[in-house]
């Protein structure tokens, strides 16, 4: 409860903060159970915008992000080209 606690006092949590919360209380899942998750999450805009900004501010590649965040390198990369070269 205590190791929650900040996170649970934001007003808004995001989609990481749900996952940050879901690592902590339950810890790592049997591999099944988690690629069944996988396939089931969901990822707004501010949610990628903020694992972009992850990677740019711990200078990850796209594997390393990948590999971190549980995704998929295709996903990171696709991710990039709409939200990052956009300009």
């Amino acid at each position: 409860m205590d190791q929650c606690k900040n996170i649970l006092q934001k007003e808004n949590l995001s989609v990481l903060d749900i996952l940050e919360l879901n690592q902590k209380i339950f810890g790592n899942s049997e591999l099944d159970t988690e690629k069944f998750n996988q396939r089931h999450r969901a990822y707004n805009e501010t949610a990628i915008k903020q694992i972009l900004d992850y990677q740019s501010k711990n200078k990850c590649n796209n594997t390393e992000l990948a590999k971190y965040f549980k995704l998929s390198r295709n996903t990171v990369t696709k991710w990039k080209k709409l939200f990052i070269d956009k300009k």
